[in-house]
This record gives structure tokens, C-alpha cells and sequence, in this order.
């Protein structure tokens, strides 16, 4: 009896795990699968769990300022390819790619950022090749 009680309570912690884990990368519905080109300027880095999220100024057409945000990935993750809290700053021009949010807000996931200079940086699974490792990419504590 002991073991088939403990048995079910193991089940059930493992039921009560999974079910949030599962939950959370649910995109589908919440990002556009194309892709929008934005150029303005940084205003906001929120370097922080469970995504960094950057924020930018970007002119529409009619020449107002929309602030748009795009998630990328989690602090460890992008810690791990050499990026840190000040690989970019706030007023520093930038182009995002992105998939825009379905729903036309102005969100989105990040594909790439590019740099003034044409570097691009943080672009999600391209697995190497960051120009934050390079010697003459300032790091800023």
C-alpha cells in the first residue's frame, strides 16, 4: 500500500511540473511567421529573465515614433554566446529584424539585430560567430 501511494504522489508532482513547462513556449499564435525590417533607436534593454527584451524607437510612415519591443533569448543563453547587459545602449542606432506580433502590436521575437556598422549581433540559433568575443568589441561594466 505504501508503494502504490507513493507512486501516485510521484505521478502527480510530475503532472503538476510539466503542465506549466509545456505552456510556455506556445508562439505560435503569437508571432507573425514573416518577417518586418525596423530601423530607429535603442530606448530600453530589460536584461532579465525569462526573455531580454530590447525596445526601440522606429519612425512609421507617417513619420510619428512608435516604440516597439522584441523579446530574444533568456540572460544565461545569451551570456553563453558572449553578450552582456551593455552590448547594446540605449540612444544607439540599430536595424531589428524580427517576427512581428499576429495580433499588429508593436511586438515581436527577435531574428537579428544589426548594427550601425552592418555587425550582426544576437541573431536567435545561428549557434556562433559573436562579434561581442572579438578584442575590439567594447565591453562596458
Amino acid at each position: 500500500m505504501k508503494r502504490c501511494f507513493t507512486f501516485f504522489v510521484l505521478i502527480a508532482a510530475l503532472l503538476m511540473v510539466a503542465a506549466p513547462l509545456s505552456a510556455h513556449h506556445g508562439r505560435g499564435s503569437t508571432y507573425s511567421d514573416g518577417e518586418v525590417t525596423l530601423k530607429g533607436t535603442v530606448t530600453e534593454i530589460s536584461w532579465r529573465n525569462p526573455h531580454v527584451v530590447v525596445y526601440m524607437d522606429v519612425p512609421d510612415e507617417n513619420g510619428n515614433v512608435v516604440n516597439w519591443g522584441f523579446e530574444n533569448s533568456n540572460v544565461v543563453t545569451l551570456a553563453r554566446q558572449g553578450y552582456h547587459r551593455n552590448t547594446l545602449r540605449v540612444g544607439e542606432p540599430i536595424t531589428a529584424i524580427v517576427h512581428p506580433s499576429a495580433s499588429g502590436a508593436p511586438v515581436g521575437i527577435v531574428v537579428t539585430i544589426i548594427l550601425e556598422d552592418g555587425t550582426e549581433i544576437m541573431s536567435r540559433g545561428d549557434g556562433g560567430g559573436n562579434p561581442a568575443d572579438s578584442a575590439d568589441y567594447p565591453v562596458v561594466d
